[in-house]
């Protein structure tokens, strides 16, 4: 068997209000504390559908066990993947992605493209001041096989997110 992916990550559920999503996670099921950025132009370049975009979005992490967190994502704007998403359903909060592990991004990357998927977003994202490099992060259409988008991602040695906007509790 050809592996891709070695683990998961993280799963992301998409949200119009990322601050009652939060609240909820932690005031009402325990989950927390969650670490909240802004991700836009001035941290992130883009591509959507193969397209360079611009979108504004509000990202959560909170970090569930030692190797996975749950992410939260609410969009500024209607430009990226999570609002069409929420769009499609109504503006239900829902399971967009599911970011897998994998040991080889390229390799990965290659493999899940070989199989016909459509690349719903290319994003590269800032790190922390001083740190290595940027994080990669790229979606494929894995709707219809899995229910569910399907992210792979790479940071080189060194890589540290930023500094948290807020924390929650």
């Amino acid at each position: 068997m050809n592996v891709i992916f070695t683990g998961c990550n993280h799963l992301c559920v998409a949200t119009n209000d990322i601050e009652r999503a939060v609240r909820t996670w932690a005031d009402r099921y325990d989950v927390g504390p969650w670490r909240l950025w802004t991700k836009d132009a001035s941290n992130m370049v883009a591509a959507v559908d193969g397209e360079p975009t611009d979108f504004a979005m509000r990202v959560a992490l909170c970090q569930v066990s030692p190797t996975f967190r749950i992410e939260l994502i609410q969009p500024l704007d209607d430009r990226s993947p999570y609002a069409r998403s929420l769009a499609a359903r109504g503006g239900a909060d829902h399971i967009h992605h599911v970011r897998f592990e994998v040991a080889d991004y390229e390799r990965a990357k290659e493999r899940l493209s070989s199989l016909g998927l459509p690349l719903q977003l290319d994003a590269r994202f800032a790190g922390a001041p001083g740190s290595s490099g940027e994080f990669v992060g790229t979606y494929f259409g894995t709707e219809d096989d899995l229910g569910f988008v399907a992210e792979i991602g790479q940071a080189p040695a060194g890589f540290a997110m930023p500094d948290p906007e807020s924390v929650y509790p």
